[in-house]
């Protein structure tokens, strides 16, 4: 059940296809690579910083060594923004896992990450959220890709269904890119898209569970699966307490740190109101901030 290898080879338009049931994952053209000055490791230290609560990662091109491309470093948040508890009430807000590899050279060892409700919403309150709380705006698709390849960026969405067995599918919330960096406030002059690319499919809200996911050694003995597979869980007494999941999750990033995360996971309370499910018109917001922030 493992992706293929030597996808930085295939370059960004490839990226992260060819896992069996995993979702394609597309980008634009890849810049020149002798386009701009040339950036080196020293440009990404530090690496991670926190803004406004929200945590954000450094990706410098000596990361993604195989492109063969340079590109200026940029800050990506190494989460989508969540919902306050007013939010939840007016917004489509899913639980998802954040997952994010440490970056390359990083020493501290990788915490936990908790599951989050994530903002579902359309494409110009995403962008007007990212620049009047970030200074910054929507990721361009080629960073979106780089960031998963490097850091393994992905959104997960755990979902429980059937009974014989109990089985987990493991998916993830679309995001809002643009094709090019868009400074404005709104998206009315930008070209807008989704990442991952493809058929959007409604939010399944009554088999949503909330998962925490614990970096694995490599080690652990867990089996791992893909984006886009499940697992199955026989025996399996899904409460409100965390329950461990047989099954871990693959990292998406091509160079990984990590080999995986485990899951531990709980019943998602009934009971919220959410509007209409529009999944071609939404999507979970990850915002970038200019390169110079610390």
């Amino acid at each position: 059940m493992r992706c293929s290898g030597g996808l930085l080879a295939l370059g960004l338009g490839a990226a992260l296809a060819g896992c069996r049931g995993a979702e394609r994952v597309e980008a634009g053209p890849a810049p020149s690579a002798s386009a701009g000055p040339a950036h080196t490791a020293a440009d990404c230290d530090p690496r991670v910083t926190e803004k406004l609560g929200v945590p954000f990662s450094k990706l410098c091109s000596p990361d993604l060594p195989g492109l063969g491309v340079d590109f200026a470093p940029f800050w990506i948040a190494a989460q989508p923004l969540s919902c306050s508890a007013g939010e939840h009430e007016t917004i489509r807000c899913p639980d998802v896992t954040p997952l994010n590899q440490p970056a390359p050279g990083e020493t501290r060892a990788p915490l936990p990450a908790p599951s989050t409700l994530a903002a579902v919403v359309e494409a110009n309150l995403a962008q007007s959220w990212c620049y009047m709380r970030f200074a910054g705006r929507l990721p361009t698709r080629e960073e979106r890709v780089r960031a998963e390849l490097a850091l393994g960026l992905t959104a997960v969405t755990v979902t429980h269904s059937g009974s014989d067995p109990l089985h987990f599918g493991l998916g993830r919330i679309a995001e809002w890119v643009t094709e090019e960096p868009c400074d404005a406030p709104t998206v009315s002059k930008c070209r807008v898209g989704m990442h991952p690319s493809g058929e959007r499919s409604a939010i399944p809200w009554d088999g949503l569970v909330a998962c925490a996911a614990t970096p694995l050694v490599a080690d652990a003995g867990l089996p791992l699966v893909a984006l886009g597979e499940s697992c199955p869980a026989p025996g399996l007494e899904l409460g409100v307490g965390p329950s461990r999941l047989p099954c871990g999750i693959r990292s998406a990033a091509e160079r990984a740190l990590l080999p995986g995360f485990a899951l531990d996971c709980r019943a998602v309370p009934p009971g919220g109101r959410h509007p209409p499910d529009e999944p071609a018109t939404t999507a979970a917001v990850r915002c970038v901030m200019p390169a110079m922030m610390r």
